[in-house]
């Protein structure tokens, strides 16, 4: 009596090596916008153009956006000089009057960030930095 031959069911999946590079650049454009969208670490400002004006002698008051409206402008911000030179903190120079005097109508480049309230019910701009023009 002789016995049969068990025939063999496996079969061997190949994949194209062009399919597996679009597939792993499929992976990393996913992976990278997830990682760009999560709340943790830094964020990249919104650059724009618009006017600020300072009221009294905290340094504080307000850049109206050309596009986005009016933005609270802190006191004490980083910002950079008509000469180019970068500020870490304080009033910008051309923000600066005499005493209580208030400064308004200057043109200014500022780079501002959406912040998300802690409830997710809503979000404001906040100026992060600002160049004199």
């Amino acid at each position: 009596m002789t016995l049969n031959r068990a025939q063999s069911s496996v079969r061997r999946v190949g994949i194209h090596p062009a399919l597996f590079v679009v597939l792993l650049v499929i992976a990393a454009a996913v992976g990278a916008f997830i990682t760009h969208n999560l709340p943790y670490g830094s964020k990249t400002l919104t650059y724009s153009y618009g006017t600020a004006t300072v009221t009294g002698e905290e340094g504080s008051g307000v850049v109206t956006i050309d596009k986005e409206g009016n933005i609270p402008l802190p006191s004490d911000i980083p910002w950079v000089d008509r000469g180019g030179r970068a500020i870490s903190g304080g009033r910008p120079e051309c923000l600066k009057g005499n005493g209580d005097e208030q400064v308004s109508d200057v043109r200014v480049e500022v780079g501002y960030l959406w912040v998300r309230l802690p409830d997710g019910k809503g979000s404001y701009p906040m100026v992060g930095w600002l160049r004199c023009l």
